[in-house]
């Protein structure tokens, strides 16, 4: 029997966003990754970005506000307060590419730079 290949193997649809009244994970793309450890680490990145573009807005403490707030002198200390608190506010996913998960998602954020694969 000939071994049929799967057109979206490498293929992830990843979520990311921020939980709270941020709305969660509402930001969406389509990624192309080695396997599934990597995609989490991407959706955990963009994660990342979207609370470090909020820090120091809306109830999100940046590393300067901890320094202040905590009278924490020491920059490193203070970041890794930063780290803790960004973790808590982290929404995002990875799953396989599929059809039925991308219609569930595209009334998000959604971006799919794959189409000429996934069509």
């Amino acid at each position: 029997m000939e071994k049929q290949e799967n057109k979206y193997e490498g293929l992830y649809i990843i979520g990311y966003g921020l939980g709270g009244g941020f709305g969660g994970a509402i930001n969406f793309e389509v990624i192309q990754v080695d396997n599934q450890e990597q995609a989490d680490n991407f959706a955990w990145e963009n994660a990342c970005e979207e609370y470090e573009s909020y820090a120091g807005m809306h109830g999100l403490r940046s590393v300067e506000d901890i320094m202040q707030e905590d009278e924490i002198e020491d920059e490193d200390e203070a970041y890794i307060v930063f780290e803790e608190e960004r973790e808590t506010w982290l929404d995002y996913s990875a799953v396989p590419y599929s059809k039925e998960y991308e219609k569930k998602i595209s009334g998000n954020h959604y971006n799919n730079n794959y189409k000429e694969i996934t069509d």
